[in-house]
């Protein structure tokens, strides 16, 4: 049993290099698999950068369109508001017409009055012609009741013009309430 001292440096040398080549196979294993962790872990964060990124792209996207929305309503509602302003001021040059033609009737049955009394007076100092101060009086009465039914007419045409205005400045506050409730300065809420 003799083993030469050759023998056993050389098995111990084997036993020696087969053992350092399993520590540095199992060391690159080792630093293979950290390494694999390494970049799964840096995948993982490049794709959670990817999403935020594109939510963000998403929800600017959002927000241009949204505001391009908002834009356009804008411009309906400014035309609107102009329409609602030239018929405000169509609606006044009428109502001052009116008010000029009602001062013209009222001027008119003034005078038709004053005539009225004129007739009665003239009735009274000559009973002489009863026959045709009645004829007179008959025709003047019915002018005045034309007079006043044209008189009535205008005033019926003004009360409706002046309803009309009322409801088209109810409808005006309406809309303006309305765009004063749309106009807030409240972010859109985020997307999930």
């Amino acid at each position: 049993m003799a083993v030469s001292v050759a023998t056993l440096a050389s098995r111990a040398m084997k036993n020696f290099l087969q053992g350092l080549l399993i520590f540095v196979s199992l060391c690159l294993c080792a630093l293979i698999a950290f390494q694999w962790v390494r970049e799964t872990r840096q995948q993982k964060d490049l794709q959670v950068q990817a999403d935020k990124i594109h939510d963000k792209m998403e929800a600017i996207q959002n927000l241009e369109l949204q505001g391009k929305r908002f834009e356009a309503e804008i411009q309906r509602l400014d035309g609107l508001k102009n329409d609602m302003a030239g018929t405000i001021k169509t609606n006044k040059v009428e109502i001052e017409k009116l008010n000029k033609d009602l001062l013209k009737v009222e001027a008119s049955l003034a005078n038709s009055e004053k005539q009225a009394e004129a007739y009665k007076g003239a009735l009274q100092n000559a009973n002489e012609s009863i026959a045709l101060q009645n004829e007179s009086v008959k025709r003047q009465n019915e002018e005045m009741k034309k007079l006043a039914e044209d008189r009535n007419e205008i005033v019926k045409k003004l009360n409706k013009m002046a309803a009309d205005y009322n409801d088209l400045v109810t409808k005006w506050n309406k809309v303006q309430e309305d765009l004063a409730a749309q106009a807030t300065n409240a972010p859109a809420p985020a997307k999930k």
